[in-house]
């Protein structure tokens, strides 16, 4: 984990104390505006625009390219932190943490409280936006006394809920090889959910937590054999440190060497389980606390797919919304509302009437590294008849963003199935159906399984998917319009009128020719042969 303070020298740190911080005042720069971004994320020509105003585009562009150089020198090992493409540059948020509270600096004795003190570049549009935010920092960050601080992570209050990894330090090896990607795949899918406090400690028997009301404890530990390594996670209560979960996991001995895919699932079901626990939590919210929390119930409502769980889910991220403005909040309010459409055919039936399109927009401009921001967008950008390649852009992105998100695995899939790479529609399929475990978007995974199954022709497949993704959540309507055009075609007479049934309990109206329908709502199904068993 990378540190930056907020106040004080400008000084970057890894997580033993090593300065890491850049020598010219430019590149210093570019690391501010980044982690002041929303997601750790701007436009390339945005930060370009901040520090070389006064040159000519190609000029600032080569300037921005030698900055970031001297970045990824000075990062050394840790310079993947640095994340740079022809359109953005980002950090990564799991393994980057901007410290704001003035009693958590990376140097106890702040005497001077301004933000990012020493930092002065001689730009005119740098000079404003340095200004801007120092007057913003003063105004909702009061100086603290340097005699009132206290050593950094102890006992600093924590409003957000808090997940705190302890790592065994007795297994160098794995600490090394498996603990340190895993815990940084772990928490890369939780900030882009919610903003959670996340810490970690080397020694579970003595470290110090800071008072934290909603958090929780994942231990880490490994074991070796001499082919495989063992894996060890347990979540426990931050207070009474009771065991809530515990799981065991055989992983390769060398991760790297499969791109760590082998980490993918229980760092996948362990993100599952501590959402489960936040969930699942007696104690009350508090305003400070909340929108991490009602973002991850308005998750689970929404894979509920019925009209109450979705109004109740938009009303959770409403209200998440209230206390903490952040653009992943709404990428899922987008991707409630292509719920709604997807399974009622309607998003009429929510009490706030906001456009799709305009929720996707503003969620992926304001966060464009975000994860679900660039997965929600790519669908839409094909369900709306955009740019299929644009849409497998913003798929791949969000995929590297997060590896964990089976949902974007998903809607991966879907995109490169519209576009006729069928095997590897096929494989992101099955990578998201691993990596959902049991969580509560499975049946919504198990869907697209169907989708992609279906697609190469392998139609017992298909069915199998969709039977399983109904028997988790017999409330979803999608995979009984695909089981009526599968059975029609495997000519399952009986099996297809009992689909037929229960689909006229949601849709009075069907009949088999609705899927052939351009408004009815399986755009896929309808670029598929399958659909020629409706036809015929």
């Amino acid at each position: 984990m990378i540190r930056l303070s907020a106040y004080g020298r400008f000084r970057i740190v890894d997580e033993v104390g090593n300065d890491l911080t850049p020598r010219g005042m430019k590149a210093r720069a570019v690391l501010a505006l980044l982690a002041l971004a929303p997601g750790h994320c701007r436009p390339r020509v945005w930060i370009q625009d901040k520090l070389w105003s006064e040159r000519d585009p190609k000029q600032g562009s080569e300037s921005l390219r030698q900055a970031l150089s001297e970045i990824r020198r000075s990062l050394g090992p840790q310079a993947d932190l640095l994340i740079a493409d022809r359109e953005v540059i980002a950090l990564k948020s799991g393994e980057f943490r901007f410290i704001r509270d003035e009693q958590q600096q990376i140097e106890p004795d702040v005497s001077d409280a301004e933000l990012f003190a020493d930092l002065n570049v001689p730009d005119q549009e740098f000079e404003q936006w340095i200004r801007d935010r120092r007057a913003e920092f003063a105004r909702t960050s009061p100086p603290v006394p340097a005699s009132s601080l206290q050593t950094p992570g102890l006992h600093a209050p924590i409003g957000a809920p808090a997940i705190f990894f302890f790592v065994s330090n007795h297994d160098v090896r794995g600490v090394e090889t498996i603990v340190a990607p895993l815990v940084s795949l772990m928490a890369t899918s939780l900030l882009d959910l919610a903003d959670f406090q996340i810490f970690r400690f080397d020694d579970d028997r003595t470290a110090v937590l800071p008072t934290a009301r909603d958090g929780v404890i994942v231990t880490v530990a490994t074991g070796w054999t001499p082919e495989t390594a063992q894996l060890h996670l347990a979540i426990s209560d931050a207070q009474d440190r009771r065991i809530l979960w515990s799981r065991s996991f055989r992983v390769v001995a060398d991760v790297f060497s499969d791109g760590q895919e082998s980490l993918a699932r229980p760092a996948a079901e362990a993100v599952d389980a501590i959402l489960a626990t936040l969930r699942n939590r007696n104690g009350g919210l508090t305003a400070s606390n909340c929108a991490a929390l009602l973002v991850n119930r308005a998750r689970q409502s929404i894979f509920r797919f019925d009209k109450p769980s979705l109004r109740q889910a938009d009303r959770y991220l409403k209200q998440a919304y209230q206390y903490e403005a952040r653009p992943q909040i709404l990428a899922w309010r987008a991707f409630l509302r292509n719920i709604a459409n997807f399974q009622h055919r309607t998003a009429g039936f929510l009490a706030e009437q906001i456009d799709i399109e305009t929720l996707a927009e503003a969620a992926l401009r304001e966060a464009p590294g975000s994860a679900i921001s660039l997965g929600v967008r790519a669908h839409l950008e094909y369900l709306s008849g955009g740019s299929k390649r644009s849409s497998l852009n913003l798929a791949r992105r969000a995929v590297d963003a997060d590896p964990l998100n089976a949902i974007n695995h998903a809607m991966l899939s879907n995109t490169e199935l519209v576009l006729g790479n069928l095997v590897d529609s096929r494989i992101s399929s099955q990578k998201a159906l691993n990596l959902s475990g049991s969580a509560e978007h499975r049946s919504f995974v198990e869907f697209f399984c169907c989708m992609s199954a279906a697609a190469m022709g392998d139609y017992e497949d298909a069915i199998d998917h969709a039977e399983a993704a109904l028997m988790l959540r017999s409330s979803f309507i999608a995979p009984l319009r695909y089981l009526t055009a599968l059975y029609k075609h495997a000519d399952r007479g009986p099996a297809l009128q009992r689909t037929i049934a229960l689909l006229k309990i949601s849709e009075p109206d069907f009949r088999l020719e609705r899927l052939l329908d351009n408004n009815y709502p399986v755009t896929t199904l309808r670029r598929m042969p399958l659909i020629d068993a409706i036809a015929r």
